[in-house]
């Protein structure tokens, strides 16, 4: 059997799915991560921070200082200044960061649903909205570092004799968690496959995001003039669906370790799944963006400048460090790949012209 520690939102689960019946794993992830009180992001972890739960690209001071330089670049391009936008901020260090890089005030806007985030955002001086419909229409820069891979799943399979099948959280008689088969909660999940061109093999498992298309249409709503910047790691999708990748890309992450039972201490560790960087091409040109490029992280960076970064008292070898660590391919130069969309009638943005 099993052992799982259990969680006060596992105990809340585990009622709501005795009483109402099985749910969508989409729904069991959007819980785990995004319950208002007990969700993993909504008690605002560590996120990205030298302390944190994550070592990721938000705490390096290097990386900020390349967005930093994205930003002057780009309102170098377009000619008039560009309200800065970050998607899912995490604990507000990287805004910080890239703020401090910057030689005059810049309006610097977190987007954050979870509420304990929020706070540490605005502890660190920087203005907080819930959602992007919170915002008007503003020439902007809006990019997301690690946003993506966050927003709740499907997950499917084909059943081996041709039909795609969906997986759904239940309770099994002991009172532990579970996954069984059903018949697909949408039609979306087999359009999404079928316009892709995927055929999944036969008891292939997969994860397939339905939130892309409302999230990509609201964040273009409100840029006016300007550019959309993801930085995540994914695939597209004849690579990211291929026969070999039987098991799909789903994974959790608890006090740095990664782990592979979403249904062990719920609300208390990260799940996540690769992006699907077709389908994200195909919401934001259909949002009215124009695609602008795509590289490996590590490109991109040098093609911003990082080697120029260059602050006082940092040790040559921790300096030197921390630039490998961000654009080497061994390390996250080739872990990520960054996306850039345009508005129409502007130039590449920077990067990549």
């Amino acid at each position: 059997m099993v052992h799982r520690v259990e969680t006060p939102l596992g105990k809340i689960l585990r009622e709501r799915i005795l009483g109402e019946g099985p749910m969508t794993f989409r729904d069991f992830m959007d819980q785990a991560l995004f319950h208002p009180e007990l969700g993993f992001y909504s008690k605002g972890p560590e996120i990205g921070s030298r302390d944190g739960t994550f070592n990721t690209n938000a705490m390096f001071p290097a990386f900020a200082f390349c967005l930093a330089r994205a930003v002057e670049q780009a309102e170098s391009i377009i000619g008039e200044p560009l309200r800065i936008v970050e998607l899912g901020a995490g604990t507000g260090e990287l805004g910080t960061g890239i703020l401090s890089f910057l030689p005059t005030a810049r309006e610097y806007v977190a987007v954050e649903p979870s509420s304990g985030l929020q706070h540490k955002q605005k502890a660190r001086g920087l203005a907080a909205v819930k959602t992007v419909e919170d915002l008007s229409p503003r020439p902007s820069f809006v990019f997301g570092n690690e946003v993506l891979d966050a927003l709740p799943v499907h997950r499917v399979m084909n059943d081996g004799q041709g039909n795609l099948m969906e997986f759904y959280v239940s309770i099994n008689p002991q009172g532990g968690f579970e996954e069984i088969l059903g018949e697909p909660s949408t039609s979306a999940l087999s359009s999404r496959l079928q316009s892709e061109g995927v055929t999944l093999g036969r008891g292939q498992m997969a994860e397939v995001c339905l939130e892309l298309d409302p999230f990509i249409q609201s964040i273009a709503s409100i840029i006016s003039k300007g550019y959309l910047i993801f930085l995540d790691y994914g695939d597209e999708a004849l690579a990211l669906y291929h026969y070999t990748r039987r098991n799909g890309s789903l994974r959790c992450y608890f006090r740095q370790q990664q782990v592979h039972d979403p249904f062990n201490h719920i609300g208390e560790q990260d799940i996540t799944a690769d992006v699907d960087f077709t389908a994200l091409d195909k919401a934001a040109c259909c949002s009215g963006l124009g695609t602008a490029g795509q590289a490996w992280q590590g490109t991109w960076l040098k093609n911003l400048g990082i080697h120029q970064f260059q602050p006082k008292g940092v040790d040559p070898k921790e300096l030197q460090n921390q630039i490998e660590q961000l654009t080497n391919p061994a390390r996250l130069g080739s872990t990520f790949d960054v996306w850039a969309w345009r508005t129409p009638n502007i130039p590449l943005p920077p990067g990549f012209s």
